[in-house]
C-alpha cells in the first residue's frame, strides 16, 4: 500500500513537472494535479520537491517557483522554511505576494526556528540572503534587534538598507537613532522607507530630522515628510512652530502630491 502511494505521488509529481513545462497547459488542469498530489503525498518525496524548487529558481522560472514552493509549504509546513526562504530571496520579477504571506505565517508560528535560520544570513556575502534576513526579523522581532540590524543600515546593497528601515520599527530609541541615520541615505527609496517607519514610531526626538527632508531634491521624499508627520499626534506637533512652518512650506511645494499631503494635515486643514 505504501509503495503504491509512493509510486502514485511520484507519478503525479512527474505529471506536474510536465504541465509546468507546457506553456499551453490550462491552469485548472495544473491546479487539479496539485490537489491530487497533496492528497496522495508521500513524505519521502520532500527532498525531491526541494531539489525541483531549487532547479526552478536557478532556471529563473518564477511560475514554477510559485507552484512548487506553495506545494512544499503545504506538504512540509514549518520544516520547509529554509528552502522557502532560499527560494524567496531570489528576485525573478514576480510579486511573490502569496509566498511572502505563507513564509510570514510559518515564521510567526515558530519565531525561534525562523530566527535560527536567518540570523546567520545577516553577514552572508549574498545580498539576497542578507535582505531576506533583515526583512524577516521585522516579523519575528526581539528586544535588542537594533544591534543586530545596525550593520544593515550601512550595507552596500540598497534593498538591504530599505529592509532595515522596515524592521527597525518598534526597536525603541536605538531603532529610531538608526532610522534617523537612514534619512541621509543616498537612495530616495531608503529615505522614504525610513520616513515611513519614523512616522509609525512617532518619536518626537526624530521630528527635527524629518523636517530637514522637506527640502529634499526628490518630490516623493518631500511628500513622505508630510505623510510621516501626519502620523504624529496633532497636539505634539502643535507645540513646535517649526512643524507648522514645514507643513506650510510643503503646501506650496512644486510637486502636487507633496502639496496634497501637507495641505491635508490637520494642522493646516483644521480637521
Amino acid at each position: 500500500m505504501k509503495d503504491r502511494q509512493a509510486r502514485n505521488s511520484a507519478s503525479l509529481l512527474d505529471a506536474l513537472l510536465a504541465e509546468l513545462a507546457d506553456p499551453d497547459c490550462d491552469f485548472d488542469v495544473l491546479d487539479e494535479t496539485v490537489e491530487k498530489l497533496k492528497a496522495a503525498w508521500e513524505p519521502g518525496l520532500v527532498p525531491v520537491l526541494e531539489r525541483l524548487l531549487t532547479a526552478a529558481v536557478d532556471a529563473r522560472n518564477w511560475y514554477a517557483r510559485h507552484v512548487l514552493a506553495m506545494l512544499l509549504a503545504d506538504v512540509a509546513g514549518r520544516g520547509a522554511l529554509p528552502e522557502l526562504l532560499g527560494a524567496w530571496c531570489r528576485d525573478l520579477g514576480d510579486d511573490q505576494d502569496s509566498l511572502t504571506a505563507v513564509i510570514v505565517d510559518l515564521s510567526c508560528e515558530d519565531p525561534t526556528a525562523a530566527r535560527r535560520i536567518v540570523v546567520p544570513w545577516l553577514g552572508d556575502p549574498d545580498p539576497g540572503l542578507r535582505k531576506t534576513a533583515v526583512w524577516l526579523l521585522g516579523f519575528v522581532p526581539l528586544p535588542g534587534d537594533a544591534e543586530l540590524l545596525g550593520p544593515a543600515v550601512s550595507d552596500a546593497d540598497e534593498a538591504v538598507r530599505s529592509a532595515a528601515a522596515g524592521s527597525l520599527t518598534g526597536q525603541g530609541p536605538a531603532g529610531v537613532a538608526l532610522l534617523v541615520r537612514l534619512l541621509g541615505d543616498p537612495a530616495a527609496g531608503v529615505r522614504i522607507s525610513a520616513l515611513s517607519s519614523l512616522g509609525f514610531a512617532r518619536d518626537p526626538q526624530s521630528l527635527a530630522a524629518i523636517r530637514r527632508l522637506a527640502g529634499d531634491a526628490d518630490p516623493r521624499v518631500r511628500a513622505w515628510v508630510g505623510i510621516a508627520m501626519s502620523r504624529f499626534p496633532v497636539s505634539e506637533l502643535a507645540d513646535d512652530a517649526a512643524n507648522i512652518a514645514v507643513l506650510r512650506r510643503l503646501a506650496r511645494d512644486s510637486d502636487a502630491y507633496a502639496r496634497e499631503q501637507a495641505a491635508s494635515h490637520p494642522l493646516l486643514s483644521g480637521r
